[in-house]
């Protein structure tokens, strides 16, 4: 098994060490993380990537407070997940929206707003500001039914920052969604993260999505996921479409490919789309 040694982060965001995660007791006993380790800085964007299986959504749970390491520790802005939970220190996007669809767009942003008891004045002036970031000013007064899986997923994405946390959290956002879709989400969340200075860990298991959106990436092997390799993407800040058809990018997608290759059949690839 390879590594990168990766200094830590002058300001550490996330923090996690030497975590495993076990699931059941005796002969049904499933080891899901075996000692992890990394630490995320500020502002940075971070993919988890890693084949199915490989614990990738066990640990994005374990900083949500969603789950509870069987050994180790999670800080987030030095604080347990629990604390930083309650304090509103982060905001999620699933795989799937899990939007209510008897709520208008408007309202489903509004939401953790309301729960907070914030004035419905102050509510519409910031999902309008949202909504606006995420390009569906228009659409503001649609149902969920109404709109296409990627507007959904852009509204999704809207409720989580509407209570301003510095951490998003985003398990495999994208992945139900059609390639030229998907691409424009890319980049839009990009402009999210230029715009509002957030920090990012994100959950995929594609390696081009993940070169693309990160500044590094986090490779999990499978079955306990480990910690295989950290890399910086050496790419340039600003990303664009031209950006994938660069030699450049085609290298680094090429290099994390390899990190799979190292321990799976090569005529295996089922891990690698």
């Amino acid at each position: 098994m390879s590594s990168i040694n990766v200094p830590v982060p002058d300001v550490c965001h996330i923090e996690v060490d030497h975590v495993s995660v076990v699931f059941g007791t005796g002969t049904q006993q499933v080891t899901a993380l075996s000692d992890v380790s990394f630490h995320i800085g500020s502002n940075e964007f971070v993919s988890l990537l890693g084949p199915s299986g490989c614990g990738k959504s066990t640990l994005l749970r374990l900083v949500a407070d969603l789950l509870q390491p069987t050994s180790g520790s999670v800080r987030i802005a030095g604080d347990e997940p629990e604390k930083a939970r309650l304090q509103r220190q982060f905001g999620i996007v699933f795989q799937t929206p899990a939007l209510f669809d008897w709520r208008t767009v408007r309202h489903n942003v509004e939401l953790p707003l309301e729960l907070l008891g914030t004035s419905k004045k102050e509510c519409k002036r910031m999902s309008a500001e949202l909504l606006e970031l995420v390009g569906l000013t228009r659409f503001a007064d649609h149902y969920p039914w109404q709109l296409s899986g990627g507007m959904q997923q852009r509204v999704s994405i809207a409720r989580a920052l509407a209570l301003d946390p510095p951490l998003l959290l985003m398990d495999e956002p994208f992945s139900a969604l059609d390639e030229f879709t998907k691409e424009k989400l890319q980049l839009e969340l990009l402009d999210i993260k230029r715009s509002t200075g957030k920090t990012f860990l994100f959950v995929t298991h594609s390696i081009p999505e993940a070169v693309f959106l990160s500044d590094r990436i986090i490779v999990l092997s499978a079955h306990p996921g480990q910690v295989h390799s950290i890399h910086h993407v050496e790419l340039p800040s600003e990303r664009n479409r031209e950006l994938r058809e660069t030699e450049a990018f085609y290298q680094m997608i090429t290099t994390i490919r390899n990190c799979f290759y190292e321990e799976r059949d090569p005529s295996d690839t089922s891990a690698l789309l």
